[in-house]
């Protein structure tokens, strides 16, 4: 686990971007991509697909386990604190009850449990997108927008072991990918040394 904390998170928004006209078309390009060693892939669809979920990301998240414990310690921490106050630091003989009245304790338990919980999934899936996010390379990609509507993308993150800008364009082409973008954009090249752009001569 400390490994795995250790490494650069993926950026998925940057790489090669490839679109595709149908869903089936996406699900043959990014399952070729698994079988030829590509495993840093992203899609990006206007609705769920069951068979890119099961490629991209075919081991189940550890999220789950994280909420779990999250709620378990709500849970804990709100039985230990109603003990405290109520059997500890000011007890109080109501109606001849113990002052450690489990049943009692049970509904803020309950509350706190879903409060911890829900906290750690929400900033748990914050961090692993790597939100709030208002603009992304992606954005950039012509027809991008698209990809809420009809269109189907893959990226092949950048981060990836086999990631080859000048040989994945033409992979994904034949693959039927209609259009490419590398994002973001390479800058354009240096000019050479000793060449000077001419400068505007102003009367």
């Amino acid at each position: 686990m400390f490994d795995r904390i250790k490494q650069r998170p993926i950026d998925y928004t940057r790489g090669v971007l490839a679109e595709f006209a149908t869903e089936g078309e996406l699900v043959e390009a990014v399952r070729t991509l698994r079988d030829r060693g590509y495993t840093n892939l992203d899609a990006i669809t206007p609705r769920p697909i069951d068979e890119i979920q099961e490629l991209i990301a075919p081991e189940r998240s550890d999220l789950p386990r994280y909420v779990f414990i999250a709620g378990v310690i709500g849970a804990v921490t709100a039985f230990g604190v109603q003990w405290w106050c109520n059997a500890v630091d000011y007890p109080i003989n109501v109606g001849g009850r113990p002052p450690f009245s489990l049943p009692a304790f049970i509904p803020i338990a309950f509350e706190i449990m879903v409060l911890f919980a829900s906290l750690a999934a929400f900033f748990g899936v914050m961090i692993r997108m790597h939100l709030p996010r208002l603009a992304a390379p992606l954005f950039d990609a012509p027809g991008f927008e698209r990809a809420t509507i009809d269109r189907f993308w893959v990226l092949v993150s950048e981060y990836d072991p086999k990631f080859d800008p000048e040989q994945l364009p033409e992979m994904l082409f034949a693959l039927g990918a209609e259009q490419i973008a590398i994002v973001p954009e390479p800058p354009p090249p240096a000019p050479e040394p000793g060449i000077s752009e001419p400068k505007e001569v102003l009367s």
